[in-house]
């Protein structure tokens, strides 16, 4: 179907496929077709699944490019939240295809290039903020917009006739101290040119009012750390660098000394000094050191927010950090929100911080954390300023897309379409129609391979973990007969087994093969199937469980 859309060379349709991010959020994964060529629009992944066990970083299965052969002429990585970025040297192998970003997230995407020894092989281009370039047939055009972290960007495509607008992550903040202020001087001179369709966040499309400004939970954060005796460590997303700008500040005026604390904190604070966001008159202390300062002059930001078991702040309570310990009369002040999703692993650190006597403070309003993207009053904004025909809600669950699509409609957008992964958009000027489904789904990164979480693999892995294993070895002589009674192993299929019971398995299936005696290879798979069946059986009768089952058939 998809290698079919540009036979007509007549045709100016332009397309949208969404293969991650609509429907969910995180793994935003987004193509945009014209002339026979295709642009994506952000490779991110997403973080937990408790259907998939084994398994923590996902990504979008892309079998819809590599089975369809779609000619990709190119990448654009909006932002450098993992959700956009972090699939990229997972998924570029497959792809080939050059990338284009802006400064701080081409920084960040380079020593990750690095990482995986990919630096020599990908077409890395870094281009300015605000810039136009173009990238095969789709003319890109880049407009600042606010978001949580650093250049955060909204993208003009120009495909012939059609203008689509993508917005990416975003929210309004007019007085940033360092990230980007929304260019609206640029955003209305775009509406009033005429808008096809707007690719639109929705992560926030169900909460009345504006965000907030980073700089308006100061205050909150200030106080919270002003006459406080004991040491205070302040829980955050480490790609907020405005914020840890702000908590900078914060160190000063109050006499502290700020120390950083997780790996991906000095990854960004590094990332901040290359780019020229954070001054070397920024002195952040090393883990090893801040031990060493006193109570009252301590100050630090530290990763784990969520209740991840390898962020820092899991690491410290449960003492496996190797300089750093929590003690009573500590403060944890969390500048952060609570994931859905992550609900049972922050509510375990807390409880872990509360037995050890660390006073624990949640934000209340908006007066110490703010969120990244726009509540419905910048919704409203928006759609005034870009003014589009056709509205499609991304980013955001199938709640959020339904509420923003209502919202649209009750401001002024009657054409509106709600969208999810897999989804084969056409574009025309006025108007958006879904013309077919493509395969989509999750990929899970299972050490250096990518696995689809709809394998066989995982459901295996999962009825291991919950019905336990049995082993079980036949050993075969070379004129086929059976050696000795097979060797059984239970692995926490059950708490505890007598000997008895396994000698009883054993001689069972030693009288149940006779048979196939003698034995001889061509009557192996034969034999597998027969004993499944009977193994099985026997388990489920004594047992009540049914465990995965390994047969060795060994020959001597």
């Amino acid at each position: 179907m998809i290698n079919s859309l540009f036979e007509d060379k007549k045709s100016d349709y332009a397309y949208f496929l969404p293969l991650g991010g609509s429907g969910e959020i995180g793994m935003n994964f987004n193509l945009y077709g014209y002339k026979n060529k295709w642009l994506i629009v952000d490779c991110g992944v997403s973080f937990k699944d408790s259907k998939v066990i084994g398994a923590d970083v996902f990504m979008p299965n892309i079998d819809a490019i590599i089975e369809n052969k779609l000619n990709v002429c190119g990448m654009f990585i909006t932002h450098a939240h993992e959700d956009h970025i972090g699939g990229v040297h997972h998924l570029w192998p497959y792809i080939k295809c050059p990338i284009y970003t802006t400064p701080f997230s081409g920084h960040l995407l380079q020593q990750r290039l690095i990482d995986y020894g990919l630096l020599d092989k990908v077409n890395l281009n870094i281009v300015k903020k605000e810039s136009k370039f173009d990238i095969g047939p789709f003319k890109l055009e880049l407009i600042n917009i606010s978001h949580s972290i650093l250049e955060a960007n909204s993208v003009l495509i120009t495909l012939g006739n059609k203008k689509v607008f993508h917005t990416g992550d975003w929210k309004i903040d007019n007085d940033p101290e360092i990230g980007n202020k929304p260019n609206s001087k640029r955003l209305k001179e775009i509406g009033k040119s005429g808008v096809s369709a707007m690719i639109c966040d929705s992560t926030n499309a169900n909460v009345k009012g504006f965000s907030g400004s980073e700089k308006s939970i100061e205050k909150g954060i200030y106080n919270l750390i002003k006459g406080y005796q004991g040491r205070v460590f302040i829980a955050m997303f480490a790609s907020n660098v405005e914020r840890i700008l702000t908590l900078s500040n914060i160190a000063r005026k109050t006499n502290r000394q700020l120390g950083a604390i997780g790996r991906s904190m000095w990854r960004m604070i590094k990332a901040s000094k290359s780019v020229g966001y954070l001054k070397e008159k920024h002195i952040f202390h090393e883990e090893r050191n801040i031990k060493n300062i006193s109570d009252d002059k301590f100050l630090a930001i530290c990763t784990g927010s969520q209740g991840e078991p390898l962020g820092a702040l899991n690491r410290i309570a449960d003492e496996t950090h190797p300089h750093i310990r929590f003690k009573k009369g500590d403060r944890i002040v969390f500048s952060s929100r609570m994931i859905p999703g992550n609900e049972v692993s922050i509510n375990s650190l807390i409880n872990k911080l509360v037995y050890k006597g660390v006073d624990v403070v949640f934000p209340k309003a908006k007066n110490i954390h703010v969120s990244g993207h726009p509540g419905q009053e910048e919704l409203k904004m928006m759609y005034s300023w870009i003014n589009p025909s056709v509205l499609i809600p991304v980013h955001g669950e199938a709640l959020h897309i339904k509420a923003h699509a209502e919202l649209a409609k009750k401001n002024g957008i009657d054409e509106v379409l709600k969208t999810k992964n897999g989804q084969l958009i056409r574009l025309s000027n006025d108007k958006a129609d879904i013309i077919t489904e493509v395969t989509t789904g999750k990929m899970a990164v299972n050490g250096d391979e990518l696995i689809s979480t709809d394998s066989s693999f995982f459901k295996e892995r999962k009825k291991m973990l919950f019905n336990g294993v049995v082993t079980i070895n036949f050993i075969f002589s070379d004129i086929g007969d059976l050696q000795e009674l097979p060797r059984i192993k239970f692995l926490s299929v059950v708490n505890s087994i007598e000997q008895e019971q396994l000698l009883a398995l054993s001689e069972y299936l030693n009288d149940e093969i006779r048979n196939f005696i003698p034995f001889n290879r061509a009557k192996e798979n034969q034999l597998r199937q027969y004993l499944n069946k009977k193994i099985k059986k026997f388990i489920i009768n004594k047992f009540d469980k049914s465990p995965s089952i390994i047969l060795d058939i060994i020959y001597i």
